[in-house]
């Protein structure tokens, strides 16, 4: 599993937000001036934060942006799901069964779910709580 650049920024973004919007909105600008992210990649990436209702956005001079949901109920999973569709890679996904194995029959479906399984569950266990403490 690698993790995407679209799930790298974001959660660097977010962190950002965590930590400087407890009072007031904080702009694009400011999250990628500090984080040195580009400023039209993060826009998109907020977009779609925003449909999936992990942030809100203030309209105005003095907007910008602030987490929708309490920093401890916001997890890796949560933020993968929201800008990063391709998140866990299906080894077989059921349409084709067989494609990675050439034809012969597979005998990991079972194996590659149960990994996927896992991932998920531990991606879901890490909230944005605890990635900014570690900073």
């Amino acid at each position: 599993m690698i993790i995407s650049t679209k799930t790298e920024y974001t959660v660097r973004a977010l962190t950002e937000l965590a930590i400087n919007s407890a009072d007031k909105p904080v702009s694009i600008s400011d999250i990628c001036k500090n984080q040195n992210l580009p400023v039209k990649y993060i826009e998109q990436l907020f977009r779609k934060l925003k449909q999936y209702g992990l942030i809100t956005s203030i309209h105005g001079a003095k907007g910008g942006y602030q987490l929708a949901k309490e920093i401890h109920n916001i997890s890796l999973k949560h933020i993968m799901e929201a800008v990063d569709e391709n998140y866990v890679a299906p080894f077989c996904n059921g349409k084709d069964e067989h494609a990675h194995c050439i034809g012969l029959p597979c005998g990991f479906k079972e194996l590659w779910d149960e990994i996927n399984e896992h991932t998920e569950n531990y991606f879901d266990s890490i909230k944005l709580d605890q990635i900014v403490a570690r900073l």
